[in-house]
């Protein structure tokens, strides 16, 4: 059984505008939490390579020199995974518009970052290396320099 206080209460017109201003500050906090960490799960949209201690796989790998050459120009991102692996940093796979890989190999001790950019339906629009020397390791023209010696 309710008591009058309660009921007047309830009946009060101050008591109606504080609880509309409570849920108003509830949903502006909701929303600001949520526009806040919007960034965080679309990763970067330019082509700025992110800091090393963002590698979700911080000492690389060894691509299959065959799959990474094979990457190319209107492939989807299933395409790419399925060829080079998931990206190496924390950009997330979907709605994202950037992959980047720490790659490394064989007779080269240098770490090199590798970059795939696609468009809006997630097919490549173009790869690069962060150091020009990185292209030639991919190519194999290190190898062939070193064993023609």
């Amino acid at each position: 059984m309710r008591g009058p206080f309660v009921r007047s209460q309830r009946n009060d017109m101050g008591f109606w505008i504080n609880m509309k201003i409570q849920s108003m500050a509830a949903l502006g906090a909701a929303l600001v939490t949520v526009l806040a960490t919007a960034g965080c799960m679309i990763g970067p949209s330019d082509t700025a390579w992110p800091p090393l201690d963002y590698a979700t796989t911080p000492n690389g790998t060894y691509p299959n020199l065959d799959n990474l050459r094979t990457v190319a120009q209107g492939q989807t991102k299933s395409q790419v995974m399925d060829l080079i692996g998931p990206p190496h940093f924390q950009e997330g796979t979907f709605h994202v518009r950037v992959w980047n890989y720490l790659f490394h190999f064989a007779g080269s001790s240098k770490a090199c970052r590798y970059q795939v950019d696609f468009d809006g339906d997630g097919k490549v629009t173009k790869t690069a290396w962060q150091e020009p020397e990185c292209e030639g390791l991919a190519a194999g023209k290190a190898q062939s320099a070193a064993s023609a010696e």
